[in-house]
């Protein structure tokens, strides 16, 4: 017997649950924060994204690799800028807080 189990259920579309699931779990914020890793050469321009790597969102921070002790120092003086650039199609779920580290090497 089809659907006696279900009665007076309603089909959703499987978008939809899943739209919904990731607003009650806050898994949507998650995943919307990862965009960072795609959006970040275009928001730092091609001279810094020569020299840095994002690798990893945790949180609402951004870790992002960086060739030498020189950029990251100077990259992060300009953090404020940088987030402010992030973020600006992103606010839903913004990034919070940018960690540079040190890299062996940036591909």
């Amino acid at each position: 017997m089809a659907g006696s189990g279900a009665r007076g259920a309603a089909f959703k579309a499987v978008g939809e649950v899943l739209e919904s699931y990731l607003a009650e779990s806050g898994l949507g914020e998650s995943l919307a924060r990862l965009g960072a890793l795609d959006d970040w050469a275009e928001t730092v321009g091609d001279r810094v994204s020569g020299v840095t790597r994002p690798v990893e969102v945790r949180g609402d921070t951004l870790v992002v690799e960086v060739l030498s002790s020189a950029w990251l120092t100077e990259l992060s003086m300009m953090k404020g800028m940088i987030l402010e650039r992030l973020n600006a199609g992103r606010a839903d779920a913004p990034i919070g807080d940018i960690r540079f580290r040190l890299a062996g090497r940036v591909e």
